[in-house]
């Protein structure tokens, strides 16, 4: 049996009639409305405690964040185990420079600036002493560190604020540059560690949103209360996960309040939307909403089926971090699912007719279920279906050549964007200092073997210096400075090489490190992108045919999503490099992106085909095409516009290593959105009366075109509110729910904030 009920032609009373009831399900509705709701909001007082005390239960160590094999990560492991519970620390590296070398005016700044960084301790929270000042071999700068502990989840801002304040005087002597730079600095300076007004932002923008689609000051309050209760259940269950074993950190923790908050709007979109035909249709409220479930239920499951198969193949990952991220999505999308069917619906019934004022459906009310614009769409194509498909893959395949100017790079630098201090204090760095002393590798050797490794370090090729470095626990250890670029191919080159020469000479020996961490990193995106992209791909479209119960849609749907995916991609890189000015993206990007505008786009296929199937039972394939692309194009629009409004796009989370670090926690990072096209999502609509809002009115001369600014729209819908028939205005979506995907990582880039230890 099909999961997408046949459905019987709806028979609509005479005018003035009441339908009869809908039976048991109405009467079920009726009588469970107020004992749903008292269960909800007697879960959500007594589980909002727990939920709130998830930070606490977070994992943000270097080890969460890299595969659980790899040698920096037991670097990583020991060095925590040897701070005995101690936080991390940051570093705030203060750097002066001049072109034609520093001048005895300059070092008695440099002088000065540490004597008032020293003032601070004592009075900056977790400020210490800073070090000696070290003079470049060129004689043209010199730099000094001063050590920021933070609690956890706590913040180095005001620290770091402290420190340039202090050292402000000397950058006003002409010709010296001064700059504050290290781990702590970029973290003040990239905002992070405060996800709070994000979150804020993320509810009053998809608020807003819900508002001037509903267009009913009590509709929109409705589908985003359930989603704020299903994130607190969302949350609890992510605290269990981590109560049973299961590494979840703040990252992801972050992405789960957005991925609730997305797909309950989803939900309740297409609830609604079916909610208010059937009102219009002459049904009392217990029977449309009975007849909504009926026919939306199925739809829905198979969504959040299909999303959560696609988050549950994370688990085949090899970061732990990433590897941790499926269950607690997967728990996420599920909660989302379960409150906007039982909670919503109730709240719907509570309020009655009401619920949707001023714009009631009513029997005999002028209304249109379908959309003007996607059903003109839908006319147009049906003349050429050929010729058009052709054409749609032949553009989205010259988005792919985009995909050619792809490049990962592992230099924290890289991927921050713009000019703060702390990039242009990491840039004075490489300019002065040897390229290796700015990330330095951690090495630790077993006992017995410290000075067998310590003199195969020395005669590695690329190697600049070895010095002792901080023991942990039982291993030596040691600091190791390359003479190459520490980042890139010849970074990574060099670790390897240092690494294979150690398990011959030195067995046990350890590499870790920045650099060793980002060139770890990088293997296992690499490894995980071959793993999952195919494993990810072959299991929705299991999914998708057993829902189906067919064999060409489903491979039709997944292969058009990920053709979406590779053009929006393609775009997207093609933005980063030649727009923003990014010379490259982190590895663990494309992985990330890839999940969720495949495991995401795929429920916009499902909303559609679902409709097709069911108008096409009573009105044959092609009119169910046309009906269906009509009747939920603008509720499809509507969900991505939800996705794509909860946060900026945002610089890089991850931090340019202090010439005083030893192993800060890798960070996936996205500067940018991914615009995409999704296979049933296109670039604007206009919604129906009731799916939700009026068809557009093309004699209106003030509607524009169908990419009018939201202000226009805004200035045209009030021009039509007036007609029983008013239109709708269109709603210009520059991406889809998928297209959230790919950036929401950047929107949460405060989960963490990459500290670094002292050397």
């Amino acid at each position: 049996m099909s999961p997408f009920p046949a459905v019987r032609p709806r028979s609509r009373p005479a005018s003035g009639g009441r339908p009869a009831s809908g039976g048991r399900p109405a009467t079920a509705l009726r009588r469970l409305r107020w004992p749903v709701v008292i269960v909800w909001v007697l879960a959500v007082v007594l589980l909002d405690p727990l939920a709130g005390s998830l930070s606490k239960v977070t994992d943000d160590s270097a080890s969460a964040y890299l595969p659980s094999s790899a040698p920096s990560t037991r670097v990583a492991l020991l060095q925590g185990a040897a701070r005995h519970g101690q936080p991390e620390s940051g570093q705030a590296t203060v750097v002066f420079a001049r072109d034609g070398g520093l001048t005895g005016a300059d070092l008695a700044a440099v002088a000065s600036a540490h004597a008032a960084v020293g003032g601070l301790v004592g009075r900056v929270g977790g400020l210490s002493a800073p070090g000696t000042p070290q003079r470049s071999a060129d004689g043209r700068a010199e730099e000094f560190t001063a050590t920021i502990t933070t609690p956890a989840h706590g913040s180095s801002s005001a620290a770091v604020r402290a420190v340039r304040r202090a050292v402000g005087g000397a950058a006003n002597r002409g010709g010296l540059r001064v700059a504050v730079t290290g781990s702590a600095a970029v973290t003040a300076d990239g905002g992070i560690g405060n996800t709070a007004p994000l979150l804020f932002t993320a509810l009053a923008i998809v608020a807003l949103i819900l508002l001037l689609v509903y267009r009913s000051p009590v509709l929109w309050l409705l589908p985003l209360g359930a989603a704020v209760a299903a994130r607190d259940v969302a949350k609890v269950a992510a605290h269990g996960l981590a109560g049973a074993g299961l590494t979840v950190s703040s990252l992801s923790t972050s992405i789960l309040g957005v991925l609730v908050l997305g797909a309950a709007s989803d939900y309740a979109l297409l609830l609604i939307h079916r909610y208010r035909e059937e009102l219009r249709h002459g049904a009392a409220t217990e029977d449309a909403m009975a007849a909504a479930l009926r026919r939306t239920l199925p739809t829905l499951a198979a969504s959040a089926a299909t999303i959560t198969a696609g988050l549950l193949c994370l688990l085949a990952a090899e970061s732990t971090s990433l590897r941790g991220l499926g269950p607690v999505g997967a728990v996420g999308i599920i909660a989302a699912l379960l409150a906007e069917t039982t909670l919503l619906p109730a709240l719907l019934l509570l309020f009655g007719r009401a619920a949707v004022w001023p714009r009631i459906p009513r029997e005999g009310r002028p209304g249109r279920e379908m959309s003007r614009f996607w059903s003109g769409m839908g006319t147009r194509i049906a003349r050429h279906p050929v010729r058009i498909a052709l054409a749609s893959v032949l553009l989205l395949g010259a988005a792919c050549a985009g995909l050619a100017t792809v490049r990962t790079d592992n230099d924290p630098v890289a991927v921050v964007k713009g000019h703060p201090g702390s990039v242009i204090g990491a840039r004075l760095l490489a300019e002065h200092y040897p390229a290796g002393d700015i990330a330095p590798l951690v090495l630790l050797v077993p006992p017995g073997e410290a000075d067998t490794a310590a003199e195969t370090a020395r005669t590695t090729p690329d190697v600049f210096s070895v010095t002792a470095g901080t023991p942990a626990g039982r291993y030596a250890g040691y600091s190791v400075s390359l003479s190459v670029p520490p980042y890139g191919a010849k970074g990574s080159a060099a670790v390897q090489d240092l690494r294979d020469r150690l398990d011959r000479s030195a067995p046990g020996s350890l590499v870790g490190g920045d650099p060793a961490v980002q060139y770890d990193t990088t293997r296992a995106a690499h490894r995980d992108a071959l793993v999952l992209i195919p494993l990810v791909l072959v299991v929705i479209l299991i999914v998708i045919a057993l829902l189906l119960r067919a064999i060409v849609a489903p491979l039709v749907l997944v292969i058009t999503t990920a053709l979406s995916f590779a053009a929006s991609f393609g775009l997207s890189s093609l933005l980063w490099r030649y727009v923003l000015g990014f010379s490259g993206i982190e590895a663990q990007l494309p992985l990330y992106i890839f999940v969720f505008l495949v495991a995401l786009g795929v429920d916009y296929n499902i909303f559609l085909s679902a409709r097709i199937r069911e108008e096409a039972r009573h009105g044959g394939t092609r009119q169910g095409i046309l009906r269906g692309l009509g009747v939920t194009g603008g509720v499809i629009t509507a969900a991505g516009t939800s996705w794509e409004a909860p946060s900026p796009p945002s610089p890089s989370s991850r931090p340019p290593p202090s010439p005083r670090s030893e192993s800060p926690s890798p960070s996936v990072s996205c500067s940018t959105p991914c615009w995409s096209a999704p296979y049933s999502s296109p670039p604007a609509c206009s919604f129906s009366e009731n799916a939700p809002g009026g068809p557009r009115d093309p004699q209106d001369p003030a509607r524009g075109d169908d990419h009018d600014h939201p202000r226009q729209v805004a200035v045209a819908s009030r021009r039509r509110a007036s007609s029983a028939r008013s239109a709708a205005p269109s709603v210009r979506t520059a991406s889809s729910k998928t297209a959230f995907g790919a950036w929401l990582f950047g929107a949460v880039r405060g989960s963490r904030s990459g500290g670094h230890a002292p050397r």
